[in-house]
């Protein structure tokens, strides 16, 4: 049985717990994603194109990271 099918399983706390640590991770990841997309002057040393690049990468990241927490929580 892999750690995946033994969180599924699993009921009580620990599942509880894991579900709001993903959903916080998922609000941060896509929070911090657009922050990065929709202000211009977040880190002023930072090229704009790698920011963008960045901020695209993290925004697609924590949509991933709600959609798994859909798939295995809901």
């Amino acid at each position: 049985m892999s750690s995946d099918e033994r969180i599924r399983k699993r009921q009580g706390p620990f599942r509880t717990a894991m579900l709001i640590i993903g959903l916080s991770m998922t609000i941060f990841f896509i929070g911090f994603g657009a922050w990065l997309l929709l202000v211009p002057a977040s880190i002023p040393d930072l090229p704009a194109e790698y920011r963008n690049i960045f901020g695209v990468t993290v925004l697609v990241y924590g949509i991933y990271r709600g959609w798994r927490v859909y798939a295995d929580y809901f």
